[in-house]
């Protein structure tokens, strides 16, 4: 396998990424990483990003009536604003639920897109989503940041390496030390803005290609979105990064409670 390097895993992001160049030695796993399947009733906050042709991205989390915090690197183009965004619908190849079309999409004022520092954005739809919010996690919810805690991550992402998902799946992870999601991590990440998922013992659980985006939940509160780790669906880069929503909160406007 070609040696990755932490600054070329860290640009790769897991809603764009080739992976045909890649050989994996380890067999695949199953994604949201050996997740479960979950159900929109369950998960009101989740949200499907499309793009024109219908085609599923990203992830995000309904967070006001017609506010939906995804990774910024989902919505860095300035055709962003053309995609769509469906709530309600647990399996991808149906037509149950909402689709709300976008009215603007604000980037976090520090993002960077190298190493996805900040890489949080809002999207204001056009009309309210009929469905329950997720409170977003603040500065005096530290103790759901706790290393050795766990936290739920959904999403719609692969289900193997050229598996596509269909239908809406979660999966707990372990909230550990920044240094155990190398190589997705920078020397100088810490976990004042950013949270690293590891799989629980007896698990293979982590996020994947097209989990972008997605939330982080704990305690009934989204405490982080995902930003990259395992694209690959394989068992070798069981890593998930997240952007810890108490550090952008402020900057986006997002009210906390």
């Amino acid at each position: 396998m070609p040696v990755l390097t932490r600054r070329a895993a860290a640009v790769l992001t897991t809603s764009a990424l080739a992976v045909s160049t890649l050989a994996v030695t380890a067999a695949p796993a199953t994604a949201i990483h050996d997740g479960r399947n979950a159900s929109v009733t369950g998960h009101p906050y989740a949200m499907l990003l499309i793009t024109p042709d219908g085609r599923q991205v990203c992830g995000g989390t309904l967070v006001a009536p017609t506010k939906v915090l995804t990774a910024a690197h989902c919505v860095d183009d300035p055709t962003a604003t053309e995609m769509k965004v469906i709530g309600g619908r647990t399996d991808l190849a149906g037509t149950k639920g909402t689709v709300r079309t976008i009215g603007s999409v604000t980037l976090h004022p520090r993002y960077d897109q190298p190493g996805l520092v900040n890489d949080a954005a809002v999207i204001t739809l056009a009309q309210p989503m009929p469905y329950t919010p997720l409170p977003v996690a603040g500065p005096k919810d530290k103790a759901l940041y706790t290393v050795g805690g766990t936290a739920k991550a959904v999403g719609w992402g692969r289900i193997a390496r050229d598996t596509d998902a269909t239908r809406l799946k979660s999966a707990r992870l372990t909230l550990s030390p920044i240094a155990q999601c190398d190589p997705f991590t920078q020397p100088t990440d810490s976990l004042a803005t950013k949270v690293c998922g590891t799989p629980p013992a007896g698990t293979q659980n982590s996020i994947c290609r097209g989990d972008s985006g997605g939330p982080l939940v704990a305690r009934g509160k989204v405490i982080g979105i995902v930003t990259t780790g395992n694209k690959y669906c394989d068992t070798e880069h069981l890593k998930s990064v997240f952007v810890r929503t108490s550090a952008i909160a402020a900057d986006l406007g997002l009210s906390v409670n």
